[in-house]
């Protein structure tokens, strides 16, 4: 008689259960919510105005008729080289005998060596070398972009009520959370391949249609340091972190506007003062920003105090590659454990 009780269907109670979206769907959704986003393509207009302006800089500044312009003001100043050099050593010769030392020195020989073609940037237009000068400027503007897009797609969900709606339909937070987080990073490593693609393409315009003649006799541009793919990938993963720590400020702060407002007084009051006031610079070496130029530069430097047994001097220090992505990982592993366990915690309307 117990046959006739028991539904074939039935189970293990767990095996019933509708499994729901799967992570992979979640962030798909997040994706396509993310794009249709009014922001989103006003952000993608304004990374191709600029990319497009600094490519546009690019070609006026190698164009043949300026490189040639510049040729002959390299050429006139070779001419009145040995003229400076005489006229110094007249100057030299006259306050030696006014003072009676003939030790001084005015460094003649120094002030009249000319700079090569090189070092004044007098080089054949060259699509590797002009894509890397862009996107080193590019870099940071990439980063704000997904940094933007990221807090803004999560902020305007709280400020509209939808996550609140969301949650009703997917009340697992941490893995909304991490829905969030991934689009954010994804949405920041478009943006950034974007915009390095379009710096390649204008690059490579500009090296074909300012060729010079041969006439010109410029020397080759001086070889890259590296590889353009691998400025390229620090530059995406500076873009992904921003993308996931504006999404993380999204889930903090939970507006825009705060948001916005936060990053801009950090930037003003922190790094733009107090890091350049207090301890005489010695500071620096925890700047967001100095971190960031130190990725994309493999390294940089800044000046801050040192002080020995007797007096103290102002020094140029060095801000280490190793240091800035380390740096910026911690901060951004911090940014998003608050972020998370806020929203995770927090009542949400």
């Amino acid at each position: 008689m117990s046959s006739t009780l028991v539904s074939p269907d039935s189970g293990p109670r767990a095996a019933r259960q509708p499994k729901g979206t799967s992570f992979v769907g979640l962030v798909g959704v997040e994706l396509r919510r993310l794009w249709w986003r009014r922001l989103t393509k006003v952000a993608l207009a304004a990374v191709v105005v600029f990319i497009g302006a600094s490519v546009f800089n690019a070609y006026n500044a190698s164009t043949p008729e300026r490189l040639a312009q510049q040729l002959d003001s390299y050429r006139i100043m070779q001419q009145e080289a040995p003229r400076m050099i005489e006229e110094c050593r007249k100057q030299q010769a006259i306050e030696r005998d006014r003072s009676g030392d003939q030790t001084l020195d005015f460094g003649c020989d120094q002030q009249g060596q000319t700079p090569t073609l090189e070092q004044m940037g007098l080089a054949l237009p060259v699509a590797d070398t002009v894509t890397d000068g862009i996107a080193r400027t590019i870099a940071l503007l990439l980063a704000f972009v997904a940094l933007l897009l990221g807090a803004s797609f999560v902020g305007a969900e709280f400020s509209t009520g939808s996550m609140g709606l969301w949650l009703t339909f997917q009340p697992r937070r941490l893995r909304v959370a991490a829905s969030k987080l991934t689009a954010a990073a994804v949405g920041g490593a478009v943006v950034a391949v974007l915009g390095l693609v379009l710096t390649n393409l204008g690059a490579r315009m500009v090296a074909v249609v300012n060729r010079p003649g041969s006439d010109l006799q410029l020397p080759q541009a001086p070889p890259l340091e590296e590889p353009l793919a691998l400025l390229g990938l620090r530059i995406v993963a500076l873009a992904v972190g921003a993308g996931v720590v504006g999404a993380a400020l999204g889930l903090l702060l939970r507006h825009t506007a705060a948001i916005i407002g936060t990053v801009l007084g950090f930037a003003v009051v922190v790094e733009g003062i107090a890091m350049q006031a207090f301890l005489q610079g010695r500071l620096q070496q925890w700047s967001v920003l100095k971190n960031i130029e130190a990725v994309v530069e493999r390294g940089t430097t800044y000046v801050a105090e040192s002080c020995g047994p007797t007096s103290c001097d102002y020094t140029e220090r060095t801000l280490t590659y190793t240091h800035g992505w380390v740096f910026l990982l911690v901060v951004a592993l911090a940014i998003v454990l608050v972020g998370v366990a806020s929203f995770r915690r927090r009542d949400v309307t």
